[in-house]
């Protein structure tokens, strides 16, 4: 089995995104930006970052052609 390395991308970019809803870190130095783009995307961007971290251990791991 051979790794593809590419899927660490996802991976990264996923658990950045979780980070940001989860507040452990600001997207902006403006506090008023953030929770503007908490309210409005944060309930998606729940659901999105565990399908696109999986979605990169997918690909690491040659699941997906």
């Amino acid at each position: 089995m051979r790794l593809n390395f590419s899927g660490l991308i996802p991976i990264a970019l996923g658990i950045y995104v979780l980070l940001a809803v989860f507040r452990v870190v600001q997207l902006s130095k403006n506090a008023d930006a953030n929770e503007q783009w908490l309210r409005k995307f944060g309930p998606m961007m729940k659901i999105l970052g565990p399908i696109i971290i999986l979605g990169g251990v997918g690909q690491l791991f040659g699941l997906f052609p």
